[in-house]
């Protein structure tokens, strides 16, 4: 009888000094459910220690630094208390109530989870989306303002100001749809940039207004569409395809613009012969007779000619798949067009 009421005195003494740095709501109730189960329990300090390890493995399985961070904290200073009593020798009752103290920090952690998951379920969907499209990779410092952001309104839940922190989650899905816009648009678009970029330095904008221009306007009615449509994959992998290949075929242009421009007089004729070059080859590719007497684009005209009668009987029987692309091509143009009207709508 007097053994038992030194440890429960002992355990109370224990319980009020763990209770005054509380810090969450749910504090002194994890503390009575750890005293209450230690001294139910006749298991021993060993197995106590094991079991606590074994949960403190399972919060990181769940993800507890991110759904409870504060709990998970607790958990393993707890922890680590109950290890250091052990390896200094100290009370059984002591080691046991920490051991015990870290399992219902983990599964208070848990229940955390669950409420974040509740609350904040528009901003973890938006985070799984970010994470998918490997957002830190290209923004990290955005992405880990989002992170603490984030943080911030998952400490809330865990001090139980769930309605606030949804109040505040509208600000947070704000920034992560312009991390996810920004992100699309460096994965899809960069290589596009990239070319334009390229072929401004060779003087496209200036040799080459027009052709300039176009891909110019193509980049940004894509850009555009992927600010209206981030979620629409398939229209904004085509959209950046055919940006790219606008892109592509301007500094392949600008080149031979720059090309032209730097060549002396002495060496205009060498240019012109390697264009000729270039159409002897698709000739004698084809076997078909030498036309170089003919100008350029006879030449051009002749051979396109030619290649579409080889290939006439394999056309009739499948369709191209270049008919294919360049309906598909179409029906982008028009996806294009509609989320402009859209635009000029609002």
């Amino acid at each position: 009888m007097v053994q038992n009421s030194i440890k429960s005195l002992f355990l109370f003494v224990l319980f009020v000094a763990l209770s005054a740095c509380s810090s969450l709501p749910e504090q002194k109730n994890i503390q009575l459910r750890a005293e209450q189960a230690t001294q139910k329990s006749s298991q021993s300090t060993q197995f106590m220690l094991q079991k606590a390890k074994a949960k403190l493995q399972k919060s990181h399985t769940e993800s507890l630094a991110f759904y409870a961070p504060t709990y998970l904290e607790q958990a393993q200073q707890a922890y680590e208390k109950a290890n250091k009593l052990y390896l200094e020798k100290e009370s059984s009752d002591a080691i046991k109530l920490y051991a015990q103290r870290s399992i219902e920090w983990v599964e208070a952690g848990l229940r955390n989870k669950k409420m974040v998951k509740e609350y904040l379920s528009a901003s973890l969907a938006n985070r799984t989306v970010l994470i998918e499209l490997d957002a830190v990779k290209y923004f990290p410092e955005a992405y880990q303002k989002i992170e603490a952001k984030h943080l911030e309104l998952i400490k809330q839940v865990e001090m139980r100001k769930e309605i606030d922190a949804q109040k505040r989650e509208k600000d947070l899905l704000s920034d992560m749809r312009a991390l996810e816009v920004a992100t699309i648009g460096q994965v899809h678009l960069s290589q596009s940039y990239q070319m334009l970029n390229q072929a401004k330095t060779m003087g496209a904008e200036k040799n080459l207004p027009a052709t300039y221009q176009s891909a110019f306007s193509q980049l940004k009615k894509t850009e555009a569409f992927i600010q209206q449509n981030p979620r629409d994959a398939a229209n904004i992998r085509g959209l950046a395809k055919d940006s790219l290949f606008t892109t592509e075929r301007l500094f392949s242009l600008a080149r031979l613009a720059h090309k032209i421009q730097q060549n002396k007089e002495s060496k205009l004729e060498d240019l012109i012969l390697e264009q000729e070059a270039l159409f002897q080859k698709m000739a004698q590719s084809l076997n078909y007779k030498d036309i170089r007497n003919l100008s350029l684009q006879d030449q051009s005209l002749l051979l396109s000619q030619y290649a579409k009668k080889l290939t006439s009987s394999q056309y009739a029987k499948v369709p191209p798949e270049s008919n294919k692309e360049e309906l598909e091509k179409w029906k982008r143009k028009v996806v294009l067009l509609q989320a402009e009207i859209r635009r000029l709508e609002k």
